[in-house]
Protein backbone atom coordinates (compact mmCIF):
# COMPACT_ATOMS: atom_id res chain seq x y z
CA UNK A 1 0.00 0.00 0.00
CA UNK A 2 0.75 3.80 -0.23
CA UNK A 3 0.93 6.53 1.93
CA UNK A 4 -0.81 9.66 0.58
CA UNK A 5 1.72 12.70 -0.49
CA UNK A 6 1.48 15.41 1.90
CA UNK A 7 -0.11 17.72 -0.81
CA UNK A 8 -1.56 17.93 -4.21
CA UNK A 9 -1.86 20.74 -6.22
CA UNK A 10 -4.14 21.26 -9.01
CA UNK A 11 -3.25 23.91 -11.48
CA UNK A 12 -2.73 24.68 -15.29
CA UNK A 13 0.97 22.95 -15.74
CA UNK A 14 3.13 23.37 -19.02
CA UNK A 15 3.92 20.92 -21.15
CA UNK A 16 7.63 20.70 -19.35
CA UNK A 17 6.03 20.75 -15.98
CA UNK A 18 3.38 18.01 -16.85
CA UNK A 19 6.54 15.51 -18.14
CA UNK A 20 8.11 16.60 -15.27
CA UNK A 21 5.15 15.51 -12.91
CA UNK A 22 5.17 11.86 -14.81
CA UNK A 23 8.30 11.33 -14.44
CA UNK A 24 8.25 12.36 -10.38
CA UNK A 25 5.24 10.05 -10.01
CA UNK A 26 6.64 8.08 -11.72
CA UNK A 27 9.54 7.49 -9.49
CA UNK A 28 7.80 7.79 -6.16
CA UNK A 29 5.25 4.85 -7.04
CA UNK A 30 7.55 2.63 -9.04
CA UNK A 31 6.76 -0.84 -7.36
CA UNK A 32 3.13 0.25 -7.13
CA UNK A 33 3.14 0.93 -10.96
CA UNK A 34 5.21 -2.13 -11.36
CA UNK A 35 2.73 -4.46 -9.97
CA UNK A 36 0.30 -3.05 -11.30
CA UNK A 37 1.45 -3.62 -14.92
CA UNK A 38 2.82 -7.26 -13.89
CA UNK A 39 0.06 -8.21 -12.85
CA UNK A 40 -1.69 -8.71 -16.36
CA UNK A 41 2.19 -8.76 -18.34
CA UNK A 42 3.79 -11.72 -16.71
CA UNK A 43 0.89 -13.99 -17.55
CA UNK A 44 0.39 -12.65 -20.95
CA UNK A 45 4.53 -13.10 -21.90
CA UNK A 46 4.35 -16.91 -20.32
CA UNK A 47 1.52 -17.46 -22.74
CA UNK A 48 3.09 -15.79 -25.54
CA UNK A 49 6.23 -17.74 -24.32
CA UNK A 50 4.22 -20.94 -24.76
CA UNK A 51 2.72 -20.32 -27.56
CA UNK A 52 5.56 -19.55 -29.47
CA UNK A 53 6.83 -23.04 -28.79
CA UNK A 54 4.12 -24.43 -29.63
CA UNK A 55 4.52 -22.84 -33.41
CA UNK A 56 7.65 -24.65 -33.17
CA UNK A 57 11.01 -23.32 -34.75
CA UNK A 58 11.67 -22.10 -38.54
CA UNK A 59 12.64 -24.73 -40.47
CA UNK A 60 14.84 -23.00 -43.30
CA UNK A 61 16.36 -25.63 -45.45
CA UNK A 62 19.48 -24.81 -47.59
CA UNK A 63 18.60 -25.88 -51.34
CA UNK A 64 21.05 -25.82 -53.99
CA UNK A 65 20.27 -24.80 -57.54
CA UNK A 66 16.96 -26.82 -58.55
CA UNK A 67 16.75 -28.73 -55.68
CA UNK A 68 13.17 -28.94 -54.55
CA UNK A 69 11.55 -29.48 -51.35
CA UNK A 70 10.80 -33.22 -50.41
CA UNK A 71 7.64 -33.84 -48.53
CA UNK A 72 8.64 -33.47 -45.51
CA UNK A 73 10.24 -30.09 -45.50
CA UNK A 74 7.32 -28.96 -47.40
CA UNK A 75 5.01 -30.33 -44.70
CA UNK A 76 7.17 -28.87 -41.63
CA UNK A 77 7.36 -25.10 -43.53
CA UNK A 78 3.40 -25.39 -43.68
CA UNK A 79 2.93 -26.38 -39.62
CA UNK A 80 5.51 -23.70 -39.03
CA UNK A 81 3.77 -20.46 -40.97
CA UNK A 82 0.41 -21.92 -39.99
CA UNK A 83 1.36 -22.68 -36.17
CA UNK A 84 2.90 -19.16 -36.17
CA UNK A 85 -0.86 -17.09 -38.06
CA UNK A 86 -2.38 -19.03 -34.81
CA UNK A 87 -0.11 -17.84 -32.39
CA UNK A 88 0.04 -14.67 -33.63
CA UNK A 89 -3.87 -14.11 -33.86
CA UNK A 90 -4.43 -15.21 -30.42
CA UNK A 91 -2.10 -13.01 -29.28
CA UNK A 92 -3.57 -10.16 -30.84
CA UNK A 93 -7.11 -11.13 -29.65
CA UNK A 94 -5.49 -11.42 -25.91
CA UNK A 95 -4.19 -8.41 -25.89
CA UNK A 96 -6.89 -6.36 -27.50
CA UNK A 97 -9.43 -7.90 -25.95
CA UNK A 98 -8.38 -8.48 -22.31
CA UNK A 99 -4.67 -7.44 -21.59
CA UNK A 100 -4.89 -3.42 -22.65
CA UNK A 101 -8.20 -3.04 -21.50
CA UNK A 102 -7.52 -4.63 -17.80
CA UNK A 103 -3.82 -2.88 -17.46
CA UNK A 104 -4.87 0.45 -18.79
CA UNK A 105 -7.94 0.76 -16.60
CA UNK A 106 -6.14 -0.93 -13.63
CA UNK A 107 -3.15 1.79 -13.93
CA UNK A 108 -5.53 4.86 -15.02
CA UNK A 109 -6.80 4.23 -11.54
CA UNK A 110 -3.70 3.90 -9.81
CA UNK A 111 -2.40 7.26 -11.29
CA UNK A 112 -5.15 8.93 -10.64
CA UNK A 113 -5.36 7.50 -7.13
CA UNK A 114 -1.50 8.70 -6.18
CA UNK A 115 -1.72 11.84 -7.88
CA UNK A 116 -4.83 13.03 -6.01
CA UNK A 117 -3.23 11.48 -2.71
CA UNK A 118 -5.16 8.56 -1.96
CA UNK A 119 -4.03 5.14 -0.78
CA UNK A 120 -3.48 2.88 -4.01
CA UNK A 121 -2.69 -1.28 -4.25
CA UNK A 122 -2.65 -3.14 -7.07
CA UNK A 123 -5.55 -5.51 -5.42
CA UNK A 124 -7.94 -2.47 -5.71
CA UNK A 125 -7.01 -1.50 -9.35
CA UNK A 126 -8.14 -4.29 -10.40
CA UNK A 127 -11.29 -5.19 -8.66
CA UNK A 128 -12.04 -1.30 -10.21
CA UNK A 129 -10.82 -2.21 -14.04
CA UNK A 130 -13.15 -5.45 -13.77
CA UNK A 131 -15.99 -2.93 -13.86
CA UNK A 132 -14.65 -0.86 -16.58
CA UNK A 133 -13.36 -3.37 -18.86
CA UNK A 134 -16.25 -4.13 -21.08
CA UNK A 135 -17.03 -0.75 -21.68
CA UNK A 136 -13.25 -0.33 -22.66
CA UNK A 137 -13.40 -3.07 -24.91
CA UNK A 138 -16.35 -1.49 -26.70
CA UNK A 139 -14.95 1.70 -26.53
CA UNK A 140 -11.87 0.45 -28.22
CA UNK A 141 -14.33 -1.17 -31.25
CA UNK A 142 -15.91 1.73 -31.72
CA UNK A 143 -12.65 3.84 -32.58
CA UNK A 144 -11.43 0.77 -34.76
CA UNK A 145 -14.37 1.18 -36.60
CA UNK A 146 -14.06 4.62 -36.81
CA UNK A 147 -10.69 4.12 -38.38
CA UNK A 148 -11.35 1.57 -40.69
CA UNK A 149 -13.99 3.55 -41.95
CA UNK A 150 -12.29 6.60 -42.58
CA UNK A 151 -9.51 4.22 -44.43
CA UNK A 152 -12.28 3.01 -46.65
CA UNK A 153 -13.96 6.34 -47.91
CA UNK A 154 -10.08 7.49 -48.38
CA UNK A 155 -9.06 4.52 -50.77
CA UNK A 156 -12.19 4.95 -52.29
CA UNK A 157 -11.92 8.94 -53.05
CA UNK A 158 -8.35 8.21 -53.83
CA UNK A 159 -9.21 5.76 -56.66
CA UNK A 160 -11.83 7.86 -58.22
CA UNK A 161 -9.56 10.37 -58.68
CA UNK A 162 -6.77 8.78 -59.88
CA UNK A 163 -9.01 6.51 -62.34
CA UNK A 164 -10.75 9.69 -63.14
CA UNK A 165 -8.54 12.73 -63.51
CA UNK A 166 -5.55 10.25 -64.49
CA UNK A 167 -2.17 12.64 -63.72
CA UNK A 168 -4.00 15.24 -62.17
CA UNK A 169 -5.89 12.56 -60.08
CA UNK A 170 -2.67 11.50 -58.98
CA UNK A 171 -1.50 14.83 -57.96
CA UNK A 172 -4.85 15.54 -56.23
CA UNK A 173 -4.92 11.86 -54.27
CA UNK A 174 -1.67 13.20 -52.71
CA UNK A 175 -2.98 16.23 -51.58
CA UNK A 176 -5.96 14.28 -49.78
CA UNK A 177 -3.71 11.68 -48.26
CA UNK A 178 -1.74 14.31 -46.85
CA UNK A 179 -5.05 16.38 -45.72
CA UNK A 180 -6.22 13.00 -44.05
CA UNK A 181 -2.83 12.81 -42.39
CA UNK A 182 -3.48 15.87 -40.53
CA UNK A 183 -6.89 15.18 -39.96
CA UNK A 184 -6.09 12.48 -38.30
CA UNK A 185 -3.45 13.29 -35.94
CA UNK A 186 -5.92 16.16 -34.99
CA UNK A 187 -8.83 13.20 -33.95
CA UNK A 188 -5.78 11.37 -32.44
CA UNK A 189 -5.19 14.67 -30.28
CA UNK A 190 -8.78 15.12 -29.75
CA UNK A 191 -10.01 11.56 -28.53
CA UNK A 192 -6.38 10.69 -26.42
CA UNK A 193 -8.36 11.27 -23.38
CA UNK A 194 -11.43 9.48 -23.92
CA UNK A 195 -9.86 6.51 -22.01
CA UNK A 196 -9.07 8.58 -19.05
CA UNK A 197 -12.82 9.43 -19.15
CA UNK A 198 -14.38 6.34 -19.67
CA UNK A 199 -12.71 5.38 -16.83
CA UNK A 200 -12.46 7.89 -13.99
CA UNK A 201 -15.82 9.15 -14.99
CA UNK A 202 -18.02 5.81 -15.46
CA UNK A 203 -19.53 7.01 -18.50
CA UNK A 204 -20.23 5.13 -21.63
CA UNK A 205 -17.61 4.94 -24.53
CA UNK A 206 -19.55 7.22 -26.85
CA UNK A 207 -19.90 9.75 -23.89
CA UNK A 208 -16.43 9.30 -23.37
CA UNK A 209 -15.57 10.28 -26.92
CA UNK A 210 -17.74 13.38 -26.76
CA UNK A 211 -16.00 14.29 -23.37
CA UNK A 212 -12.41 13.87 -24.61
CA UNK A 213 -13.66 15.77 -27.66
CA UNK A 214 -14.65 18.79 -25.71
CA UNK A 215 -12.14 19.11 -23.38
CA UNK A 216 -9.44 18.85 -26.05
CA UNK A 217 -10.91 21.91 -27.53
CA UNK A 218 -8.35 24.93 -27.76
CA UNK A 219 -5.84 22.44 -26.59
CA UNK A 220 -5.12 20.31 -29.54
CA UNK A 221 -1.35 21.92 -29.77
CA UNK A 222 -0.90 21.00 -25.83
CA UNK A 223 -2.09 17.29 -26.78
CA UNK A 224 0.48 17.27 -29.66
CA UNK A 225 3.44 18.53 -26.94
CA UNK A 226 2.65 16.00 -24.34
CA UNK A 227 1.71 13.18 -26.69
CA UNK A 228 4.88 13.41 -28.45
CA UNK A 229 6.91 13.77 -26.10
CA UNK A 230 5.67 11.31 -23.88
CA UNK A 231 6.09 8.65 -27.17
CA UNK A 232 9.54 9.60 -27.86
CA UNK A 233 10.83 8.80 -24.48
CA UNK A 234 9.25 5.60 -24.64
CA UNK A 235 10.33 4.97 -28.31
CA UNK A 236 14.09 5.90 -26.76
CA UNK A 237 13.74 3.07 -23.71
CA UNK A 238 12.39 1.26 -26.04
CA UNK A 239 15.15 1.07 -28.72
CA UNK A 240 17.64 0.80 -26.03
CA UNK A 241 16.33 -2.05 -23.89
CA UNK A 242 15.49 -4.05 -26.99
CA UNK A 243 18.53 -3.44 -28.46
CA UNK A 244 19.94 -4.88 -24.84
CA UNK A 245 17.28 -7.89 -25.22
CA UNK A 246 18.40 -8.75 -28.59
CA UNK A 247 22.16 -8.82 -27.90
CA UNK A 248 21.49 -11.24 -24.62
CA UNK A 249 19.68 -13.70 -26.52
CA UNK A 250 22.40 -14.11 -29.24
CA UNK A 251 24.59 -16.46 -27.74
CA UNK A 252 21.83 -18.55 -26.54
CA UNK A 253 20.32 -18.79 -30.38
CA UNK A 254 17.22 -16.73 -31.37
CA UNK A 255 15.02 -19.64 -31.78
CA UNK A 256 16.09 -22.08 -29.32
CA UNK A 257 13.76 -22.90 -26.26
CA UNK A 258 16.69 -20.97 -24.01
CA UNK A 259 16.87 -17.93 -26.60
CA UNK A 260 12.95 -17.25 -26.77
CA UNK A 261 12.88 -17.22 -23.23
CA UNK A 262 15.16 -14.87 -23.12
CA UNK A 263 13.75 -12.42 -25.34
CA UNK A 264 9.93 -13.20 -23.66
CA UNK A 265 11.75 -12.26 -19.84
CA UNK A 266 13.53 -9.15 -21.68
CA UNK A 267 10.39 -7.73 -23.54
CA UNK A 268 8.76 -8.10 -19.91
CA UNK A 269 11.19 -5.92 -18.57
CA UNK A 270 10.96 -3.52 -21.12
CA UNK A 271 6.99 -3.72 -21.28
CA UNK A 272 7.03 -3.13 -16.94
CA UNK A 273 9.27 -0.17 -17.69
CA UNK A 274 7.40 1.41 -20.67
CA UNK A 275 3.83 0.77 -20.45
CA UNK A 276 3.65 3.25 -17.46
CA UNK A 277 5.16 6.50 -19.37
CA UNK A 278 2.19 7.12 -22.00
CA UNK A 279 -0.61 5.76 -19.67
CA UNK A 280 0.60 8.65 -16.80
CA UNK A 281 1.09 11.32 -18.87
CA UNK A 282 -2.65 10.83 -20.65
CA UNK A 283 -4.21 10.43 -17.00
CA UNK A 284 -2.38 13.33 -15.56
CA UNK A 285 -3.21 15.47 -18.82
CA UNK A 286 -7.06 14.88 -18.31
CA UNK A 287 -6.63 16.15 -14.62
CA UNK A 288 -4.86 19.41 -16.35
CA UNK A 289 -7.38 19.66 -18.64
CA UNK A 290 -10.08 19.85 -16.07
CA UNK A 291 -8.49 22.11 -13.83
CA UNK A 292 -8.33 24.14 -17.11
CA UNK A 293 -11.93 24.24 -18.23
CA UNK A 294 -13.45 23.27 -15.27
CA UNK A 295 -12.43 24.05 -12.27
CA UNK A 296 -11.26 20.47 -10.85
CA UNK A 297 -9.96 21.43 -7.85
CA UNK A 298 -13.15 22.09 -6.40
CA UNK A 299 -14.38 18.79 -7.05
CA UNK A 300 -11.62 17.70 -5.53
CA UNK A 301 -12.95 19.34 -2.23
CA UNK A 302 -15.72 17.86 -2.88
CA UNK A 303 -14.75 14.55 -2.86
CA UNK A 304 -15.74 13.66 -6.15
CA UNK A 305 -13.17 12.35 -7.83
CA UNK A 306 -13.62 9.02 -9.31
CA UNK A 307 -16.63 8.54 -7.07
CA UNK A 308 -18.98 10.70 -9.19
CA UNK A 309 -19.28 11.54 -12.92
CA UNK A 310 -21.10 12.99 -15.90
CA UNK A 311 -23.39 11.22 -16.73
CA UNK A 312 -23.27 9.52 -20.06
Amino acid sequence: MQSAPPEVRLRPLRVTELLDTVFTLYRRNFLLFLAVIAVVQVPFQVVSFLLTLFAGPAAAPKLTAGERLTSAQLHSEIHFLVGTGVVLVVLLVLTAAVVVPLQTAAFTKAVADRFLGRVASPTACYRFAVRRWAQLVLLGLIILGLVLGAVVVLFLVVAVLAAVLKAVGVLLSVLVGLAALVAGLIAYARLSIATPALVLEAISPRAAIRRSWELTSQHVGRAFGVILSLVLVEALIGIVLGTLVGALSVPFGVSSPLGLAVRDVGQLVVALLEAPILATGLTLFYFDLRVRKEAFDLELLAHQVLEVGPEG
